[in-house]
């Protein structure tokens, strides 16, 4: 049985009312303009379809798409146990073309999906149909989840909150949907990795001057080997405004998941902590290192090299974190009007 529930994107008008940034201040408008063009951005690429040439939507489309995502991300089996989560209500927030979702499925978790666009939700939808499972997906904002308070054991999130523009809202919609007890997996991008610190504080910016020349541009092509026309979009931008192309968040956002892509954010773990200070027992873990960064050498590492990188200057940072068993939810009074429990009345005092 499969589920479809489409919801569309939260009218301006809405979300200027009812949400608000980490700072307690109304969601501004360069955060609304910066979600509707996540929104498109993830559109027209969902995630890790880049990685296939195969038709949307078919068989051999999800086979290829899932044999580079985890030969990429060989520890993902392990950082979620998808084996631990039969009979849970699970929710995946961000369900990209859907290959944990699949897994959480065939683990028999009550699996439910939401994501930004509905070519996400359409095509993990397919892919359920393809391999007769069990789903629930709906089309949503993760900074606002159309779901009532305590509806899921497990939420699941793998490199999206970083690419909303209130992330700590989104991680307190985590906590609301969860029940007491309940666990949240998520995956940010890490600020003190090699990627972020090195790769795209160093190595980035020299690229990008070569990328200014045809010859520069043939070099870096050869040294990088990523696909022609992805450069010649990085080149294009740079011609346009290299100084707007050098700012370190637009840095960001454009050499993480593609030269168009409007908004990538990091995340330290004191950071993360902090998002989750509604939880207990948060732990954190570093994954996730790619071979490309080292040009050269990376590719012939070996493997007991590279974990240990991975584990230190990795680009992933999973938190994991549980919401309390029991919260107090009354209003709070102030200490001075608290009344003393267990003692005499002043007067009774007296008379005594």
């Amino acid at each position: 049985m499969v589920r479809v529930i489409e919801a569309e994107l939260p009218p301006v008008v809405q979300i200027q009312s009812n949400a608000q940034t980490s700072a307690g201040t109304k969601q501004s408008v360069d955060s609304l303009s910066f979600k509707k063009k996540v929104q498109n951005f993830w559109q027209n690429s969902p995630c890790d379809s880049c990685f296939t040439t195969e038709q949307p939507g078919t068989p051999a489309f999800y086979k290829t798409l899932d044999e580079h995502r985890y030969k990429m991300h060989p520890r993902l089996h392990s950082a979620v146990e998808f084996e631990k989560t039969k009979g849970l209500r699970v929710l995946e927030v961000g369900c990209g073309c859907g290959s944990e979702a699949e897994r959480f499925a065939r683990a028999g978790a009550h699996y439910t999906a939401v994501d930004l666009t509905n070519a996400a939700v359409n095509l993990t939808q397919r892919r359920f149909q393809l391999e007769k499972l069990e789903g629930r997906f709906v089309q949503a904002d993760a900074e606002d989840l159309p779901f009532a308070n305590g509806s899921f054991d497990l939420v699941y999130s793998h490199g999206v909150l970083h690419h909303t523009p209130d992330t700590a809202r989104s991680v307190q919609e985590v906590h609301r949907v969860l029940a007491p007890g309940g666990r949240a997996v998520i995956m940010l991008y890490y600020r003190d990795s090699f990627n972020y610190q090195v790769n795209l504080r160093v190595v980035r910016r020299f690229r990008a001057r070569l990328l200014k020349t045809e010859v520069g541009f043939k070099l870096a092509q050869m040294i990088w080997g990523e696909p022609v026309e992805e450069l010649r979009r990085h080149a294009e931008l740079i011609k346009q405004d290299s100084g707007s192309y050098l700012n370190m968040q637009n840095m960001l956002n454009r050499n993480t998941d593609g030269p168009d892509n409007p908004l990538s954010q990091v995340f330290s773990r004191a950071s993360a902590r902090r998002m989750f200070w509604q939880f207990q027992n948060i732990r954190t873990e570093v994954m996730f290192w790619n071979p490309n960064w080292l040009p050269g050498i990376g590719k012939v590492l070996p493997h007991s090299i590279e974990d240990r990188l991975a584990s230190r200057w990795g680009w992933h940072l999973w938190i994991y974190a549980q919401k309390r068993h029991l919260e107090f939810t009354g209003e709070r009074v102030p200490l001075q009007a608290r009344p003393r429990i267990n003692a005499q009345a002043p007067s009774e005092a007296v008379a005594s």
